[in-house]
């Protein structure tokens, strides 16, 4: 079993996918910030350790009805990255670490990338 680092706060970032949303024919994703969840009793360099992170995707595109006239296409997906499996602090919290990554069915994608002294298995 190979130790990775674990995720810290600010370890996790979001990035956009390219699938349209809904009936849209055209248009684009951003992502809004990344909410962290940490336990606040666990840290590595002094830095808070994260179990959970969480961003809501915003599309805005539009849509050719068969009428021609373009209609708004506009809607959010929020993707969750939650930690299950590994587990620090003798078993008793699960913690992201590097690598992890959630993704929708739109490509939206929240990540970690982590060098944490403390590893985890």
């Amino acid at each position: 079993m190979s130790l990775k680092p674990v995720a810290v706060k600010g370890d996790a970032s979001a990035s956009t996918g390219s699938g349209l949303y809904g009936a849209a024919r055209e248009g684009s994703w951003s992502a809004g910030a990344v909410t962290e969840t940490t336990y606040a009793q666990l840290t590595s360099g002094g830095i808070e350790v994260i179990h959970q992170a969480e961003c809501t995707f915003s599309f805005i595109g539009g849509s050719d009805p068969p009428n021609g006239l373009t209609t708004d296409v506009n809607g959010t997906s929020t993707v969750s990255l939650t930690a299950s499996g590994t587990v620090a602090q003798g078993g008793l919290s699960h913690v992201l670490r590097d690598g992890d990554l959630e993704q929708d069915d739109y490509g939206n994608t929240v990540n970690v990338s982590a060098s944490a002294a403390f590893r985890s298995g």
